[in-house]
């Protein structure tokens, strides 16, 4: 469905985890790392409250068309639109991006009902990527990550052990997880230790 996400020291932006230094675990039987944990600090987020009527502007603005269905993500590049409910979307952009976004979004659905919030600072994003990344999701989410079931461009609102987060299907084996920032150092500590049994790594 989509890429990672390079990293970019340069970008500015608040990171969630700057002040957490990097560690590997290696797999307790040598094969690969089961699951690679990184923070995606530079990235727009937007929250967008709005009907049908805003499919046009969305569209035309980030190339991103609205989700064919519920619990879907589309994309366009580096842009993502997240379904978060029946009139609420998650729209991920550049760093930097976002107040452009915004400003243009509100000018073109001035009069109509809708509501844009810059939620940048607010979320955290933390891309997982490895072999055992299901497995180890799977030991803190209610949901059916089965390959069959949870499939590239799915996405949900859950609960990842105690921390509400929304889950993004980027590829078969790479998820985003996004969380309240100040559950961000919580969240990395539960995934480092229910990967234990498969090596785990975190890259800041």
């Amino acid at each position: 469905m989509a890429s990672s996400y390079a990293s970019d020291s340069m970008i500015p932006g608040r990171a969630a985890l700057a002040n957490r230094a990097g560690v590997s675990t290696a797999s307790p039987e040598d094969g690969p790392i089961g699951l690679k944990v990184r923070e995606v600090a530079h990235l727009g987020k937007l929250n967008i409250r709005c009907g049908n009527f805003a499919a046009k502007s969305i569209k035309a603005n980030t190339g991103c068309a609205f989700p064919p269905d519920n619990n879907k993500v589309t994309s366009a590049g580096a842009r993502h639109v997240v379904w978060l409910g029946p009139d609420e979307y998650l729209l991920l952009c550049e760093a930097g991006l976002e107040s452009e976004l915004k400003r243009k979004i509100t000018a073109e659905l001035a009069g109509q009902h809708f509501a844009i919030t810059d939620v940048t600072d607010s979320l955290c994003a933390l891309q997982l990527e490895g072999p055992k990344v299901r497995a180890v999701l799977a030991k803190g989410c209610a949901l059916d990550l089965h390959p069959r079931q949870f499939t590239p461009g799915d996405c949900a609102q859950t609960f990842l052990s105690h921390a509400g987060v929304t889950l993004v299907a980027m590829d078969e084996n790479c998820f985003l997880v996004i969380c309240r920032t100040s559950f961000a150092p919580y969240m990395v500590d539960w995934l480092q230790d229910a990967a234990m049994e498969y090596g785990f790594s975190l890259k800041n």
